[in-house]
């Protein structure tokens, strides 16, 4: 066995340095991946305060870089018709009536692990009516579904989140329910080109 060893270490050698590349390349993709996924940004849309029309919708950046809001879309579903339209700018407050017009708006940059309240889904509707020009939207909502659509700080590239919200009809009163626990992260190339696209449509 000795002087099988003796006459192949070269062999040994070779073959012992490269399992240990493999084993160190495998543990840096490992860390690598680990490192990546801390870095991914996590954007957290919740229903708070209430459940009716008059619950708040709250945008956590649960990432570990802060982003940069730049719109807040709705996707309004009623008994007749689907609506897309932007929401970012709170209309229902009058611009001469505040002092500082940043108040007016949920464009702005949110740090680690910080939220903002972008309004209740009455104000989200009553927003949408004003944009869309037509009245009548809380009398005949179905769903409404939002997505976040923001500018990672780290790479400075679009990231979006969604979460639909169905609205369940008691004593006259829409309640609005969330499909899921999470927002659903939009990752797919395809579908955050799209939502830049979409943007890009609706810009005034």
């Amino acid at each position: 066995m000795l002087d099988w060893i003796a006459e192949n270490s070269g062999t040994l050698q070779v073959a012992v340095s490269l399992f240990t590349a493999v084993v160190w390349l495998a543990y840096l993709h490992i860390l690598w991946l680990n490192f990546r996924r801390q870095r991914q940004p996590v954007i957290l849309i919740n229903r708070s305060i209430a459940r009716d029309e008059n619950a708040h919708c709250f945008v956590t950046n649960m990432g570990a870089e802060p982003i940069y809001l730049l719109e807040v879309m709705a996707r309004v579903v009623t008994d007749d018709k689907t609506y897309h339209v932007k929401v970012t700018e709170r209309e229902e407050v009058a611009l001469n009536d505040v002092e500082n017009p940043l108040t007016r708006t949920n464009q702005g940059p949110i740090k680690s692990g910080d939220f903002i309240d972008i309004g209740s889904f009455l104000d989200l509707l009553r927003r949408a009516e004003a944009r869309i020009g037509t009245e009548g939207l809380f009398d005949k909502v179905r769903q409404m579904d939002l997505t976040v659509a923001a500018a990672d700080g780290h790479t400075t590239r679009l990231i979006a989140a969604r979460h639909e919200f169905r609205a369940e009809w008691k004593d006259g009163k829409p309640y609005f329910v969330p499909e899921r626990i999470m927002a659903h992260q939009i990752r797919n190339v395809f579908q955050r080109r799209k939502i830049t696209t979409m943007l890009e449509e609706q810009i005034e």
